[in-house]
């Protein structure tokens, strides 16, 4: 279905080459051109409506009487559009992945610790924390649809993905073209006690094992309904016509005359207007989580009091380098 926010969409008349341009790119997407690109293989539902509605108020303007006359100046560039979408229903099927490649584990150590024991008992540390990894789901769009600026893409999630218990919803949205990845933040928490010989010490390292799948999505949403579309003339929002049409009345037209703006994405099946949508998929993802304790006895033990030494005397030139003394006043740089 649709959200509220895609209800209603006024849009000043224009071709579709004269659409407003894309918001700034975010530095996780594409870029300028890659968007430009997608958008070139997208079909932009909103201007063929935009399209189908101003024929039919042209045909209506030019019949004798019809009571449009006092807009017969009006040109497309001089109108508007207001979209009600209440009536019509999108959805999305089950996704069909191929050319599937799903990697083995790859380790990365996230945090790392260093118990020693100088004393001649057994001890027992502590080792209590949390730390995060992102799930990231990302694509590269190669064909689809969008309404206007909103480019709908909604994968669920692959079975070999969501049984791992990834951490991904059941479902992913993407909004925009511009918008190409979405990530999921796992927390990992580590409660263990580490147990140090005499002489001896224990480097303790929280490791986290990820995998990564690739492959191919091809994806058909079935829309339907009945869109009405006001047109009201730009100047000073006057209502001109209102129209109301059956959105797969209005795509058979489109078919019928194998208009090129459909680039093969359109389709129906009875009342249904089916819109596939295909492209790159990339899901990478943490599966596993351990503690890796590496003992070494009192000839292997590494000696950190030369480092503690220096991070002492950064500490101790950083703390001198921001008060300095003035006189009776003190100050911070």
């Amino acid at each position: 279905m649709f959200s509220d926010f895609t209800l209603f969409r006024k849009t000043t008349s224009s071709t579709p080459t004269h659409r407003p341009p894309m918001s700034p790119t975010p530095p996780t997407s594409p870029s300028v051109d890659a968007s430009s690109g997608a958008i070139a293989s997208h079909v932009d539902i909103d201007a063929l409506l935009e399209d189908y509605v101003w024929r039919r108020f042209l045909e209506a303007r030019s019949i004798k009487g019809s009571g449009l006359e006092a807009f017969k100046s009006v040109e497309r560039a001089d109108a508007e559009f207001d979209f009600n979408r209440r009536k019509m229903v999108l959805t999305h099927a089950q996704p069909e992945y191929n050319s599937i490649q799903l990697t083995g584990t790859r380790p990365n150590t996230i945090f790392k610790s260093v118990f020693t024991n100088n004393t001649s008992q057994v001890q027992a540390y502590s080792l209590k924390t949390e730390r995060c990894s992102e799930s990231i789901c990302g694509v590269s769009r190669e064909q689809g649809f969008m309404f206007g600026a909103e480019a709908e893409l909604t994968l669920k999630t692959p079975c070999e993905v969501a049984e791992l218990k990834t951490n991904f919803k059941h479902e992913i949205h993407f909004n925009k073209l511009t918008e190409n990845i979405k990530s999921e933040t796992l927390v990992w928490a580590v409660d263990n006690n580490i147990v140090v010989p005499p002489g001896g010490q224990t480097e303790a390292s929280i490791v986290i094992e990820e995998m990564s799948y690739h492959g191919k999505y091809c994806l058909v949403s079935s829309l339907s309904g009945v869109v009405t579309v006001a047109i009201r003339r730009l100047r000073d929002g006057v209502l001109m016509m209102p129209i109301s049409a059956n959105v797969a009345t209005i795509m058979n037209e489109y078919l019928a005359k194998k208009d090129p703006r459909l680039k093969g994405v359109v389709s129906l099946n009875g009342p249904n207007v089916l819109l596939k949508s295909k492209g790159i998929c990339h899901f990478q993802f943490a599966v596993k989580q351990y503690v890796e304790l590496n003992e070494a006895n009192q000839n292997q033990r590494k000696d950190y009091s030369g480092e503690m030494a220096r991070l002492n005397m950064n500490t101790t030139n950083t703390a001198q380098h921001h008060n300095t003394t003035v006189g009776p006043y003190q100050y911070r740089k």
